[in-house]
């Protein structure tokens, strides 16, 4: 019987976290759904959760199993989960000598770098589940520390949520820039939070907004983009 070993697809955005092996030699540079082995008498659910809390230093909530159950070799097999960060962790980094790299992909750039073979099988479905999942909401507030908070709630209510820095076309000065939540929270849950942090939803007429492509600026708005309570 083969040890089971499980790797996580986190969720964030709509986009996959992939991670570069830095060992064995035979794996090094190559990537990977981040992950590792099942202990005896341990639930796969929780070597996820231990694994990604020692390798990357963040909570993780397991959405469901992904299909398909691959061989990695005569001993060992892998399983996928779909999963997503929790606790107040913004930014996953290596936290030991097992990877070296982070990087996250959109469904449209999975095949940007070398993954490892038994990873690939799982490829076709995570980028289905990122299409599904439909564009982000952004609520954008002027200070870090309100962002920050937005996403934590949101977190704890359940949704994807993660803080990012806003580019606003034409303003160069990154000390100006503010801060965008992005999350799959229901609009209404978010103007709740917007009005209460002194934030905007970035929506017209409350109609869902395409999400620009990473790295892409937001155009200067040439009005309030809502009146403030009094």
């Amino acid at each position: 019987m083969r040890q089971q070993v499980v790797a996580a697809a986190v969720l964030r955005g709509g986009r996959v976290l992939a991670a570069r092996r830095t060992r064995p030699p035979e794996a090094a540079g190559r990537w990977e759904l981040p992950g590792g082995k099942v202990e005896p008498g341990e639930r796969p659910e929780s070597a996820l959760e231990r694994e990604l809390a020692e390798e990357l230093g963040v909570e993780v909530d397991v959405v469901r199993w992904l299909a398909g159950v691959v061989p990695i070799s005569d001993t060992h097999e892998l399983t996928a989960a779909l999963v997503r960060i929790g606790g107040d962790v913004e930014e996953p980094e290596p936290r030991d000598d097992t990877h070296d790299r982070l990087r996250w992909l959109g469904p449209d750039e999975l095949n940007e770098v070398d993954w490892l073979e038994p990873d690939r099988a799982f490829l076709a479905e995570v980028a289905h589940e990122l299409r599904s999942t439909g564009p982000s909401l952004r609520a954008v507030f002027f200070e870090e520390d309100d962002a920050v908070q937005v996403a934590r709630r949101l977190r704890h209510d359940g949704y994807d949520a993660h803080v990012e820095r806003e580019r606003l076309a034409g303003e160069d000065d990154d000390e100006d820039h503010p801060w965008a939540v992005l999350a799959d929270a229901p609009v209404v849950a978010l103007e709740l939070l917007v009005d209460e942090h002194d934030g905007w939803l970035d929506h017209e007429d409350g109609a869902e907004q395409t999400r620009p492509a990473a790295g892409s600026p937001l155009d200067l708005p040439t009005a309030p983009r809502r009146i403030k309570r009094p």
